[in-house]
């Protein structure tokens, strides 16, 4: 399958695999997306139908035994699914990030709002240091 030009995500036949004593179980069974800038993607389904588990597949954080068994993801052209562990952590967060959906996982209520929306920005030396409260704060007031 030829990869868009234009895509700024794109997903091809990917399949996610969890070993378990009866055999394995197939958790995501071939999904296909493409993305382009400024397209939005909604995955909707049951409780458990994959939707969490295909996003954090994506982004490298998918957790053991649990295991991309085939398929491409690329970003801008580049395959990320394979990628070292190093080179992974470059690309996530600064390229491609996730927003957990539970309510008192995103954010930690113990720490400010605006701490929270900073960190990444310090975590991938994003801009100049002095200038990262107001670019948090600038995403904070952003609207889609």
């Amino acid at each position: 399958m030829t990869l868009s030009s234009e895509a700024l995500l794109e997903v091809r036949d990917l399949v996610v695999e969890f070993p378990t004593r009866r055999g394995v179980l197939r958790a995501v069974d071939q999904i296909s997306f493409s993305l382009k800038p400024g397209e939005v993607l909604g995955l909707v389904g049951e409780s458990g139908a994959g939707k969490s588990l295909t996003g954090t597949a994506l982004i490298g954080l998918l957790e053991p035994p649990g295991r991309i068994a085939s398929g491409t993801v690329h970003l801008k052209g580049l395959q990320i699914n394979g990628l070292p562990p190093e080179e992974l952590r470059k690309v996530r967060g600064r390229r491609i990030g996730m927003v957990f959906q539970d309510p008192l996982g995103a954010l930690d209520r113990r720490l400010p709002i605006l701490a929270q929306v900073q960190e990444p920005l310090d975590i991938h030396g994003i801009g100049e240091a002095k200038d990262r409260p107001a670019r948090a704060i600038e995403a904070l007031r952003a609207r889609p």
